[in-house]
């Protein structure tokens, strides 16, 4: 790692904060010293390397570190979700017309009302 100007390591410090949020991992974990140390700002993007020395984003690390038994308990457990709620449908889903019925309706069999 090189050493950062007080711009990049302002970056770095931002963007690895935020990459930690997402992934619901705690601010104050050691993932953050980790990634804060070898993150380097290229192009204005943050990325580190992964185990095998090729440059990754934060979230593709992070992604990488949740699979490793040495960062493994840094994350939280996925919570499964609650009993008796249906599953979230996808965006859209619900402004697509209904065609089930279409048959019956056009033959008579339905009526809409």
């Amino acid at each position: 790692m090189a050493a950062h100007s007080v711009d990049e390591a302002i970056t770095i410090e931002h963007a690895v904060a935020e990459a930690l949020g997402e992934a619901g991992a705690a601010d104050s974990s050691g993932l953050r010293l980790s990634l804060t140390h070898d993150a380097e700002v290229h192009d204005g993007m943050v990325v580190t390397p992964d185990e095998n020395g090729k440059s990754v984003s934060l979230k593709r690390r992070l992604d990488q570190m949740r699979t490793e038994p040495r960062w493994r308990a840094e994350f939280p457990a996925a919570k499964p979700a609650p009993p008796g709620r249906p599953a979230p449908l996808p965006a859209g889903s619900m402004l697509a017309p209904d065609r089930s019925q279409f048959a019956d309706i056009v033959a008579g069999k339905t009526v809409v009302r």
